[in-house]
């Protein structure tokens, strides 16, 4: 079987046995037929107060208000600069088409893993704690993997239901200010797209070490935006490209590096965790792979993106860039046709 999609780190405290999963190819086989598919589409810890829900509203689109502008400004060279323009720390939004949107991305990924949740080898763990939950989904679903475990989602917004599991309680923390729980006290620490919203890759990491116990695991997923391809179809998807380099360029200045995905195992290292296992993905931006599984994901990640970029795009370019909320649109409507040309055999890594 022919994996591709995203990067996946999984470290702990003693020696594992690798889990069974496939590796990727070097190369993706282009599907032949390249006509379009039918299927295609065209921490401090904080109670529900009404000031956590009294949301900001900017471009159309609907943004956190927990700590809203209060850890980092949007466009400074210094990031710990604290007295600049005040904006939200975290730039994407958390309205409901947001929503669907983190919901389908799930979907992609469970795909892309078989329909795994996880990668780590656990056997019975009774700690969970999910960085980053958006929606809960991924909380919800191992709660019911593991009924025994309490599972603990964190975020910066309530967006999340209350008809849970018993097993599963969701907490609006910030991640990067100190964690309020006991340290040693997780035996599976999960993150997963936590492109921009972190500032500091390392001292995350790091927080994260010291809350593993001794032997637990932690697991990062995460997408490197950058577009790449296999032969020279990507000379013709310009637009596409271009979006991608921005989005990285808007994301550093706004004092969010989005690290490569070749970075990730060297910090885990020198966090001080071991037996560090690295699975890379490719994932496709469309549905252009032969491999019908990897078409699947295509199929949804082309869907995440032509619904979904505006999204992760608009409030960097406004922001960070000072792009004209039009001028975002304009470019916004001609990388919706680049990234729906299956002869552009375009895919990212995870």
């Amino acid at each position: 079987m022919d994996n591709s999609g995203v990067g996946d780190d999984v470290a702990r405290r003693k020696p594992l046995t690798p889990p069974t999963v496939c590796q990727p190819s070097s190369i993706l086989e282009v599907d032949s037929c390249n006509a379009p598919d039918a299927e295609d589409w065209d921490d401090d810890f904080a109670s529900i107060t009404p000031s956590i829900v009294d949301y900001e509203f900017e471009n159309g689109r609907r943004y956190h208000a927990y700590k809203a502008g209060s850890a980092y400004p949007s466009i400074v060279l210094d990031p710990r600069d604290r007295n600049a323009d005040p904006q939200s720390d975290y730039p994407f939004p958390n309205d409901e088409l947001e929503q669907d949107r983190l919901d389908l991305q799930h979907h992609v990924i469970t795909l892309l893993l078989n329909g795994e949740l996880h990668l780590a080898p656990l056997e019975s763990p009774r700690r969970i704690l999910d960085l980053g939950t958006g929606t809960g989904l991924w909380a919800i679903e191992m709660a019911d993997v593991f009924p025994n475990a309490t599972i603990i989602g964190t975020d910066l917004s309530p967006v999340q239901p209350t008809m849970v599991p018993d097993n599963v309680r969701f907490e609006i923390s910030d991640m990067e200010s100190d964690w309020m729980y006991q340290e040693n006290s997780f035996d599976y620490i999960h993150s997963r797209y936590l492109l921009g919203a972190v500032t500091d890759w390392e001292s995350m990491i790091q927080r994260a070490y010291k809350h593993c116990k001794p032997g637990a695991y932690f697991e990062m997923q995460d997408l490197d935006p950058r577009l790449t391809s296999d032969d020279d179809s990507l000379s013709r998807s310009p637009m596409h490209s271009m979006f991608c380099k921005l989005i990285v360029d808007a994301s550093e200045k706004y004092g969010k590096p989005v690290p490569r995905h070749t970075q990730y195992k060297g910090w885990l290292e020198e966090a001080g965790f071991v037996d560090v296992r690295e699975y890379l993905f490719k994932i496709p931006v469309n549905t252009w792979p032969k491999n019908k599984q990897l078409k699947e994901v295509g199929k949804y990640q082309l869907l995440n993106y032509t619904e979904g970029y505006e999204a992760i795009g608009i409030g960097l370019f406004t922001r960070s860039l000072k792009w004209q909320p039009t001028e975002f649109q304009v470019l916004l409507a001609r990388l919706r046709q680049e990234i729906k040309d299956r002869t552009i055999h375009a895919y990212q890594h995870l």
